[in-house]
């Protein structure tokens, strides 16, 4: 019961896919028997330890697990997540000199990275070791040989020592190795400002220098040094933006993100103004670009209020471009029309044309003479 309540609240935190693994017992990393994977419908035992054949997702030490790694792990995984925040420490224990082809482990809450004697324990370059509510063990005996080496950069000691940029007790200050997580405000509409964001965190995070590149369609490119920058005059199209931040030892680790600009929507030409006899039809038009979706509405109050048309005897074309009144009366004159214009993706707001307005000229006929006058309301 206690791990289905553990594995419930894995789920929350975190969308299964194919491939990730979560431990179901303590020992070494590369005891299958320590593992469950997930396979796109369940978890089921694992018949390879995380890393072992390519084709790893996620790893989660979870359940009050102590997962013991000491060896070279061959294949890489996406992410390393320890803890599960439910009150038991689940640990990863450095044993003996080791390396893991992970660009990001994460000690969350309740999870607990310990080095059980002077090992070196490698991350491949611009990894992250990120601290997010667990701890990075930092008691005695604390040596510089207990050491977290990120690429060929000794970054971490326990003591700090060995020209180590960090200490460990620095790296649980700070959250954990310096990390951007780059964020957007996507989707945005066409014409529309997208805003970027580096998100810094981690020791060294501040005073940090930030790059950004993107591309996007056709031959789009961009580049900014601002942490937060702000991005114009895009098309609609997916785009990739990566931001290196890089703090004042030199060190530096990258991280993209997905930003989309959907179509929006241009009036380029206005209904214009329209008089007609009563009895007769009048008509108003409206020009756009893209293909988007259309309501006209009328006012009869002078633009105070605006309601919505449907077709029906009185108008017809009223979720078109093209608005037709019919039979005009008396009562129609002075009446106000527009039209909203939705973009055809529904993400951007609509456009509202110009009012129109509508003059009825009324014809009578005395002794055989027709008369035509304007009403003046």
């Amino acid at each position: 019961m206690l791990l289905l309540v553990l594995f419930c609240f894995l789920g929350i935190s975190h969308a299964q896919v194919t491939g990730d693994y979560r431990s179901v017992g303590s020992g070494n990393w590369t005891d299958s028997g320590n593992w469950e994977t997930y396979n796109g419908t369940a978890w089921v035992a694992a018949t390879n330890y995380p890393g072992e054949v390519p084709g790893t997702n996620d790893v989660y030490i979870i359940g009050g697990s102590t997962i013991d790694l000491g060896s070279a792990i061959p294949s890489a995984i996406a992410g390393l997540f320890v803890g599960d925040g439910t009150g038991g420490t689940d640990t990863l224990r450095i044993t003996n000199t080791a390396s893991l082809n992970t660009p990001l482990i994460d000690l969350q809450t309740g999870g607990l990275a310990i080095w059980t004697g002077n090992h070196t324990f490698t991350l491949p370059s611009g990894a992250v070791f990120k601290i997010s509510g667990g701890t990075l063990d930092e008691g005695n005996p604390c040596s510089a040989a207990k050491r977290l080496v990120i690429g060929s950069r000794i970054y971490s000691t326990c003591n700090g020592a060995a020209g180590a940029d960090y200490s460990f007790e620095d790296l649980n200050t700070s959250g954990g190795s310096l990390s951007v997580s780059p964020s957007s405000d996507s989707p945005v509409c066409e014409g529309d400002n997208l805003n970027l964001f580096a998100n810094p965190s981690g020791a060294g995070s501040s005073g940090a220098s930030f790059s950004w590149v993107g591309s996007g369609p056709g031959s789009y490119s961009f580049s900014s040094s601002d942490q937060d920058p702000v991005v114009t005059g895009l098309i609609p199209g997916s785009y990739t933006f990566t931001v290196t931040i890089t703090e004042s030892s030199g060190f530096s680790t990258s991280e993209s993100v997905s930003a989309e600009v959907v179509a929006g929507v241009a009036i380029t030409s206005q209904p214009s103004n329209q008089q007609g006899i009563t009895g007769t039809n009048a008509i108003f038009t409206v020009t756009t670009s893209g293909s988007p979706t259309y309501q006209w509405q009328v006012s009869t109050d002078g633009g105070t209020t605006f309601t919505d048309l449907s077709d029906g005897s009185k108008y017809s074309g009223s979720q078109t471009n093209t608005l037709q009144v019919g039979s005009l009366q008396t009562s129609d004159n002075t009446n106000l029309f527009r039209v909203q214009v939705q973009p055809a993706s529904g993400a951007c707001p609509p456009l509202i044309s110009d009012s129109a307005l509508l003059t009825v000229i009324v014809t009578t006929v005395i002794s055989n003479r027709r008369i035509t006058y304007r009403v003046n309301n």
